[in-house]
């Protein structure tokens, strides 16, 4: 519900703060007090147009601050969704407040808005708008002539409501598995060139038959193969070194040596060690000259394997452990795009499914709405007759939606295209809503379809200004009373100028007119008990003691019997 409404410098009105409560609210004042300065507040929070003639004259800003508790509402969970999507906090309770300045010197008009004390924007809180008042006098916020809102009120009046969010579940699933299969097709020439790359890039490294460690091996060998006469001259010059008796004489000396001087010794078992090293590396030069050959065949084949080496890493790496992890991501990589091909034929069988089963949902949910239509039709015409419009004729026309190519004609809603149809001239035929709404006959046909939804309808704050024009007294007490049903499962606030309305509510604020200065100020008053028996008689032309008899039994018959 709309649990507080505060403005400042608003219009006429200097300072006013609201408390209001669940139920009906009725608000009653002198023509001309002011009182739609309320609804025009309320409007300008939900987003609605910004105009120098809001501020207050004389004053520098308006500024006005609208309460909603919405932790008991349907409305809650799509609130929160709403304010999730942009990041803006809300645990049940939200809190739209705007301001709007003129710069006289500029003439240039600046405002601000906030959501739960966050900058938003106006598009932002004009999204909310819909699930949070249904304002009539306003074409923007009266929920009955939004596109596809006569859809929703007969799928609520019909039950079938969890019908139509199964259906728009599995038309959802069909349009991500088309999104899917767009993508699949429509790449699907360039994803088989992609392929065709991937095996051909994948089975040249993979014929390689690269080795990790490969490339050092090959550098080693070639360089072996490359200087392999110098490297058995060199061998052969050391060998002969070694072999010679050179070592074998120092070693003869040096044990004449110690014969002679035991402190040789050292130096004796020093030769020894080195004769024995000698021997052994005399071995190892006669086995190294064996691996050395001279064979200019496998030093071709070498460095062709070098080059191929070469040409890869350009390719594919700046290393063989690259190339070989390139090759093996290509073969991966060829291998799920081969997988979507194979995918393709179960997606385009699992979409021939779904699309039969929602052509049958369809049909069941467009049968469903024609054989309520009439009930629906019937229903809103039983309720307008108490509210003076006994000769509107109201019917619902249905139009299937386009087929798009081979695909029959849906949406998330269905397959139907459904619009009310009213005429309030019998004389007339009937024709869509938006294109015959008047004033007072338009609140009241809003009236009579929200009495038939009750508590099926899903805005929770329902506000109907001029809701009275061109009614008496008996016409007006049927009105009061359905607003007071409506009371029981909706927050109602009503301005009216018929004592026989204000009745029924179960609140009474009172609007009017003080001077200040050289204008006037709206005042905002709630009204007790006494009071409210005197606005009543006043209503009923004077604050007599026979009005007040008269307001008292409207007491009784109207507000007493609802509570």
């Amino acid at each position: 519900m709309l649990s507080a409404l505060r403005l400042r410098d608003f219009v006429l009105t200097e300072r006013a703060e609201l408390e209001l409560s669940a139920g009906f609210t009725v608000i009653t004042g002198e023509t001309g007090a002011g009182k739609s300065v309320l609804f025009e507040a309320l409007r300008f929070a939900l987003g609605g147009p910004a105009d120098a003639a809001l501020i207050r004259p004389g004053a520098a800003r308006a500024e006005v601050e609208a309460v909603f508790d919405l932790r008991d509402s349907p409305a809650c969970e799509a609130v929160a969704g709403a304010l999730e999507a942009v990041d803006l906090p809300f645990e049940g309770e939200l809190v739209l407040r705007r301001w709007l300045a003129l710069d006289a010197a500029r003439g240039r008009l600046s405002g601000r808005l906030r959501i739960n004390d966050r900058t938003a924007t106006l598009e932002t809180v004009r999204g909310l708008a819909p699930w949070l008042a249904d304002i009539h006098g306003q074409r923007e916020h009266l929920s009955l002539l939004r596109p596809g809102q006569s859809l929703t009120l007969l799928d609520r009046f019909a039950g079938l409501s969890g019908a139509r969010d199964e259906f728009a579940g599995m038309v959802r699933r069909l349009q991500a598995l088309d999104r899917k299969l767009g993508a699949i097709e429509g790449d699907q020439r360039e994803r088989a060139r992609r392929v065709a790359l991937l095996r051909h890039e994948a089975d040249e490294i993979a014929s390689a038959g690269l080795r990790a460690g490969e490339e050092a091996e090959l550098r080693g060998e070639h360089s072996r193969l490359l200087h392999a006469a110098r490297l058995m001259e060199d061998s052969q010059t050391a060998r002969e070194a070694l072999e010679s008796d050179a070592i074998g004489a120092a070693l003869a000396a040096v044990r004449r040596l110690v014969e002679v001087d035991g402190e040789a010794a050292a130096v004796a078992a020093s030769m020894e060690s080195a004769a024995e090293h000698a021997a052994d590396a005399l071995r190892a030069l006669r086995a190294y000259a064996e691996t050395v050959v001279v064979d200019p065949a496998r030093l071709a084949e070498v460095e062709a394997r070098l080059s191929l080496v070469a040409e890869l890493e350009r390719r594919w790496g700046d290393t063989l452990a690259e190339v070989i992890a390139y090759g093996e991501s290509a073969a991966r990589e060829a291998e799920r795009l081969e997988g979507e091909d194979a995918d393709l034929a179960g997606m385009q069988a699992e979409a021939a499914v779904l699309l039969t089963e929602i052509e049958a949902a369809a049909h069941a949910l467009s049968a469903a709405r024609r054989e309520a239509a009439q009930r629906f039709a019937a229903a809103i015409r039983e309720e307008c007759a108490p509210l003076h419009l006994e000769s509107a004729v109201i019917d619902l026309s249905f139009e299937p939606i386009p087929a798009e190519g081979e695909r029959f004609g849906f949406d998330q809603t269905g397959a139907d295209r459904v619009e009310l149809l009213v005429s309030f001239n019998p004389d007339a035929p009937p024709r869509p809503l938006r294109r015959v709404a008047s004033g007072g006959e338009t609140a009241r046909l809003t009236l009579a379809i929200k009495a038939v939804l009750g508590e099926r309808d899903a805005v929770p704050v329902l506000l109907f200004d001029e809701i009275d024009a061109g009614l008496g007294g008996r016409s007006g007490g049927a009105v009061g009373e359905r607003l007071a049903r409506l009371g029981r499962s909706h927050q109602v606030i009503c301005i009216t100028h018929l004592p026989q309305v204000a009745s029924w509510a179960a609140d009474h604020l009172r609007v009017r007119k003080a001077a200040a200065g050289d204008g006037a100020l709206v005042q905002v008053e709630p009204l007790g008990a006494k009071a409210r028996l005197s606005e009543l008689a006043e209503m009923l032309g004077a604050d007599t003691k026979a009005n007040r008899t008269s307001a008292r039994n409207l007491l009784r018959a109207g507000a007493g019997a609802t509570r």
